[in-house]
Order: C-alpha cells, then structure tokens, then sequence
C-alpha cells in the first residue's frame, strides 16, 4: 500500500520533482567545488569604527585670541556696481564684414563711439589672424554668412548679460543716431521685455536689421536658451527674418515701433551719389539707411549735431525769456540778480526728490516768539539772536507789503511760519498773515512765501594737508604715584596704538621731578628703557627737567600745565623745526583716527587744533555715590568738556612765533596761539578720552579738609555740611589706597 501511494505521488507531481532537481544541480555546477569551506569564515570579525562618517563629530576650539583660526576667504567683486547687480544701459552691436574695416566702421566708430562708448563691431574673418587687433572688434571665422546674426547674439550673451540692460544691433550700412538712441533708451522701463524696431516690409513680426533692432536683457536672456533652436531653423537668406523668428520662439514677442509711450523712427534715404537728402527729421530718427559711403555718414553726422544744437540754443533763449518775464516779480533790489530766478518750484509740478535722506530740507514752524523742533535735540526754543532779527527783519517787510498790495487793509500780524534754509540758494520763509480792515470781514489771512536771496559766494584758499605727517607726541610727567601710574599706562597705550599700529609718530617724554627729587622717577626710567629694548627702530627719546615742589592746595589741572610746559622747554630743542607737535597728558586716551584727524587739521602756517576731548565720568564704588534710582556711572558716561585745553596739536615753528610776539607773561601753549594770526580748529573729538582725574581727594587729610571747606564756603556750605564732605570724601580715599 505504501509503496502504490509513493509511487502515485511521484507521477502527480512528476514535473516538480525534475525541476527540483534541475535547480539543485545547477546550483552546484555554478558554485565552485575546489573553494575550501572554511574560508569565508576564517577572516576575524572586524569591528565597526568608531568615528562612522555618517555620525556627527564635535569639534572643541579654545576661545579668544589664541584659539581663533582662519575663516572662509570671501572673493568679493572688485566693484561695488558688480556686487549690487548695478548694469549699465546699453551696448551697440554692428554687423559688418572685413571689406568696410577701413571704411565704414571707421566712420560709423567715429561718429558713434564719443556719444555710445560701449560698441561692438562683428565681421566674417577669413582666419583668426586676420582679424585686427581693435578693441572693440571681433572676428568669426565660421564664414556662413546666415549665422553671423547668432554668433554676435551668442557672444553678447556669454560676455555682456550682467553688464547692460539693453542690446541694439544694427547693420553696417546705417547711420545710428547715437544722441536719440541713448534718450530712448533711457525712457525704457527693463521691466519690460523690449524687441523694438522698424517693422520690415515684407513681414509685420519682425524688425528690420538696417534700421536696427533693440532687445532688452530678458529677451536676450530668452534667446540665448533657445540659440540651437534658432540655428536649425535658420533658412531665410535675410538676418533680420532669422533673428525675427528666434526671437518670436524664445520671447514670444513681435516687433513694435512704439512701447511704453516711446516711438521708434528710423528713415530710409533714397539712394544717390550726392548722399541722403538733409531734413530735420533726420534728428529725431534713431537710424538712417541705407548709407554705403564713409564721406555720407560723416555728412549726416554734421547735420544731426548741428540740428541738436540749434534746438538747445533756441531752448536757451525760451528760458532766458521766461526768467525775463518773471524778474517783475522778484525780490525788490534783485531784480537784476544773476543767480537762478525761480524763487519756487515749477507750478503745478512737484519739487525734485532729494538725492538722500540727509539732502532732505524741512520747514521749521515758528509763531512770533517761538521755533518747533528747531533742531534734533529740542522739541521747541525761544527765537533770539540772529533767528530774531532776520525774523523781525522778514515780518516787517511782508507786512508793509501786505498793507500795499491789498487796499484797504489797516494792518497786518503775524499768525504763524516756517522757514527753511535752501544751501547756495536762499533762506525760504512762508508767512501765514491776518489782515484788518476798516470793514468786517474784508480781509483774512494772507499766506505770503518771502526769499532771502544769498550775496556773493567767497571761496577760502585752503592748503593741501595729507595723512603723511609724522606726529611727535610730547608728554610731560610728575613722579609722584598718581602721575607714575598714568604714565605707564599711557606707554602701554602707545605701544598698542602707535608702535604696533601707527608707526609714523615719535614718542618725547620728559620726567618733570618736582623739588629736585630724581629718585621716585626711577621706576618710570625703567619702564621706559624696557619699552626703547623691546622697539629699537622706534623713535624714542627720555628727557628730564626740574619744575619747584607741588603745592598741596593746587588745582590738578593747574599742575598738569605748569608740568607740560616744563616739558615743551626740554622737547622743543630736541625736535625739528616743522615737526608737527602733540601735546597731551598722561590720562589721554586715543587711537588711530585721533591721530589722522590731528594731521589733517594741523597745517603749517596756517591752523592749529585743539579738541574737545569727551570726559569720561569717575566710576566710585562709594555706597553712597549711587544715584537714588540705584544706578552708578557706567563706562561711556560722560561729556565733552568745553573748557579742556590740555591737548592741543600744532607745528613747532607756529609756537615759536606766536610766542615771538608775546607781551605779557608766558602762558600755555593754546593761550599763546591764541594770541596769533593762525586759525583754531575747534571741535568735539570722541576718539580723544581723558580718564577721570583727579580722584575726589588725592592728596593728604589735611590738604583735602581745606580744599573742601574753601570749595563748601564758596557754595554756601555751613560748616556741619562740610565736614560731612570731607569725611565722605576721606573714606573714599581711604577705600581706594592699596
């Protein structure tokens, strides 16, 4: 039974078992048999790496300056017009061959290229090497004549699309208009995709190559894509129908002579030995053709140029006549003035756009005692001084001619203003008046516009100042402990900003030792020969000087230039003649700028500078030197301090002779150039600091009690207050001592 139903078994699936063994078998005929079976397994297992490229890596990098490491390399456009996408107007392509290089290009370059710089002549050349070395021609030696047309497309586009928003090609045999050309371009929007022309006779689609054909960027941005397209289909023996054709694939655009409000013109001139017939619409057309000789394109140039410049004479002349029609109403005594007449803007047109936010004029408002917002910092403000009188100078005279021009009128106020001050122009005022009469109601108010017209323009002659001056900087200071700490921290600060920086300035410190006392200035000695060790090509140069005691009750600053002179009469012998000087003190903060901005403004013969350095506020850590909101000083705190005079620049021969004529006592070096003829520039320096000096009380307890009670008794401090005073102050002292 058993071996009835294998058997059964076996021929139902009969066709399974064959396959079966089929595929067992050629499994083993595909598998090698000699291959030793330990040998996929005989390799160790390799472990999977650690850093796996697909898992993030950290990177840790010190902070400050020794851990900072060099950054991407940013190739930035040598031109800013490049960065910014700045392209210029328009490129003038001219098709042309080898036969009109010393004829017809030479015209068409002499009578276009002063007017269109940017131009382009194409030609067939035989071989590259005869094409000439012109610059602005370019040769193609694929001599097909039906693809010259695609070749110059393709050029401008690979070398001119981000330079120029529009593109004019033209035939050789037109004279091109450059002067209307330009003033049409210009009126084009390039927002606007633009396939502008004359409109070829024998097809309404497509421009005419003689009478040129202007393309936007867009278009030729288009065209460009589509170049294989327009080559395979180019089969027309005319350029202007394959270009046509190319544009209407790529742009989708037909040829137009008008667009955007702006008419395309071009003339065709009958063709003669004597040239083109003269006309003064020549002027207005874009392009002229056909013209086959160089003597006629010369010819039509003449004329065009001399139509242009009959047309601004008589432009001249219209406007001399209208300024001749307005003088009645000018100002009266300026009638005959000679600076522009228009007093205001054109009526009915708006007044021209400021060129930036800073060239933006403003009316300021005023009524008869006050200006609003008369500057940036205040909200209103008397009028006085000049304001008042040039105000009360304006009112009474619009109102006396209010009371002429309207009978009847018996008199006039003023209601309210605004003036505005118009540079090289006039100072504007528009007068809002209210006007009595006899009868009610007669008159109201008046809104006048008053100019007061600027006299004679002077020019001051100034010298030629450059940043090529070597500063001398000429310190003086005191060995006491106060003095000694600024100093080295101003050679610290001059090691910083003019050694490793500036190296175009000297260095001339004088150790000004009060009472004969040369002792205490050993450590300023020293630190000054560690600062010549460590920069021997540096000029440096040390000097002492002797100056009597310090009195306890001196005022610091007092002291400061009682120290800097001291140091001028041992600096000055050492320096030349035309060395430019800078003066300051040891708690003088500055940098670069300072110093450019004190060449500049130092010139020989002429001006000296004296800054405004801003005085930056002493930061106490008193408990009781806080602001009842709780706040302290902070860093920038501070002002400009008008009365500060310890840093000045000028040159060594305007000392000596402002000195020359001195005829009184000797004082500081700006008293004694004040006495002079050269000018003073005056003005806030930001990047000039002075420290805090002095402290509330630096010198001794009993020094300070009589500084404070004198200062107390000037203010109208009794003496309980004063005492106060000095104890708050000696406390801070004694919080400050090391």
């Amino acid at each position: 039974m058993l071996s009835r139903y294998v058997v059964s078994q076996v021929k139902h699936n009969s066709y399974f078992l064959v396959g079966l063994a089929l595929g067992l078998w050629v499994s083993l005929a595909v598998i090698p048999l000699d291959e030793e079976p330990s040998v996929a397994c005989s390799s160790p297992i390799v472990a999977v790496p650690a850093d796996d490229e697909y898992e993030p890596h950290r990177e840790e990098r010190l902070l400050g300056p020794a851990g900072q490491t060099v950054g991407r390399s940013i190739q930035r456009p040598r031109y800013y017009s490049n960065e910014l996408g700045m392209r210029a107007s328009l490129l003038t392509g001219v098709l042309s061959s080898e036969e009109a290089l010393k004829s017809q290009i030479a015209a068409l370059n002499h009578t276009t290229a002063r007017l269109q710089p940017a131009l382009k002549f194409f030609i067939t050349a035989s071989a590259m090497s005869s094409v000439p070395g012109l610059a602005n021609v370019v040769g193609f030696t694929d001599t097909r004549e039906i693809l010259k047309p695609f070749h110059a497309l393709k050029y401008l586009a690979d070398n001119y699309l981000e330079e120029y928003d529009f593109f004019f090609l033209v035939s050789d045999t037109a004279f091109v208009n450059a002067r209307r050309l330009t003033e049409l371009v210009s009126q084009l929007s390039v927002s606007e995709d633009v396939y502008m022309g004359t409109v070829a006779e024998d097809d309404s689609h497509y421009c005419s190559l003689e009478g040129g054909v202007l393309l936007s960027n867009t278009v030729l941005r288009a065209v460009h894509n589509e170049l294989d397209w327009c080559v395979r289909n180019s089969y027309s023996p005319h350029h202007h129908e394959n270009i046509g054709r190319c544009v209407l694939h790529a742009a989708h655009l037909s040829c137009t002579p008008q667009l955007q409000g702006e008419t395309y013109k071009s003339v065709r001139a009958a063709v003669s030995e004597t040239g083109p017939s003269l006309g003064e619409e020549l002027a207005d057309a874009v392009t002229v053709f056909p013209v086959t000789r160089a003597a006629h394109l010369y010819t039509l140039h003449a004329f065009v140029s001399r139509v242009h410049l009959q047309r601004d004479r008589a432009l001249v002349t219209r406007l001399r006549a209208q300024l001749w029609r307005g003088a009645a109403r000018h100002p009266p005594g300026y009638r005959n003035a000679t600076w522009p007449g228009g007093l205001r803007a054109d009526p009915g047109l708006a007044p021209p756009l400021p060129d930036t936010r800073f060239d933006h004029l403003r009316w300021i408002s005023f009524n008869a005692t006050h200006a609003f917002y008369p500057d940036d910092h205040r909200e209103v403000a008397l009028v006085e001084g000049a304001h008042r009188e040039a105000l009360d100078l304006v009112v009474r005279s619009a109102e006396a001619w209010a009371l002429r021009r309207w009978e009847g009128a018996r008199w006039a106020r003023l209601v309210e203003g605004a003036w505005r001050w118009e540079p090289a122009r006039a100072l504007r005022y528009r007068l809002l008046l209210r006007l009595g009469a006899a009868e009610p109601g007669r008159h109201g108010l008046r809104l006048l516009e008053v100019a007061r017209p600027l006299g004679a323009v002077r020019l001051v002659p100034v010298r030629y100042v450059t940043e090529s001056a070597r500063v001398t900087l000429v310190l003086g200071v005191t060995p006491d402990r106060r003095g000694a700490a600024d100093a080295l921290s101003f050679l610290q600060r001059y090691e910083s900003v003019c050694i490793d920086q500036d190296k175009n300035t000297a260095l001339v410190m004088v150790i000004v030792n009060e009472g004969n006392d040369t002792a205490a200035a050993a450590p300023l000695r020293a630190a000054f020969s560690a600062l010549s060790a460590r920069h021997a090509q540096a000029p440096l140069r040390l000097a002492e000087s002797a100056a009597p005691a310090r009195d306890a009750a001196e005022p610091d600053g007092a002291a400061l230039q009682r120290a800097q002179l001291a140091a001028l009469d041992a600096a000055l012998p050492l320096l030349a003649r035309d060395a430019l000087v800078l003066l300051t003190v040891p708690h003088a903060e500055f940098n670069q700028d300072f110093l450019n901005r004190v060449r500049m403004n130092t010139i020989a013969g002429s001006q000296w500078y004296l800054p405004l350095p801003f005085a930056r506020y002493s930061l106490y850590s008193h408990p009781r030197f806080v602001a009842p909101g709780g706040g302290k000083p902070a860093t920038n705190t501070g002002r400009f301090n008008e009365r500060a005079s310890l840093v000045s620049a000028f040159y060594r021969a305007d000392l000596e002779a402002a000195a020359a004529t001195r005829r009184g006592s000797r004082g500081a070096p700006p008293a004694e150039l004040a006495r002079g003829p050269l000018h003073c520039v005056r003005a806030p320096e930001p990047a000039l600091v002075l420290a805090p000096r002095p402290a509330p009380c630096p010198a001794a307890a009993a020094a300070c009690w009589r500084r404070v009670a004198r200062g107390g008794a000037g203010a109208g401090l009794d003496l309980g207050a004063r005492h106060s005073l000095a104890q708050l102050l000696l406390e801070h002292q004694a919080d400050e001592e090391p």
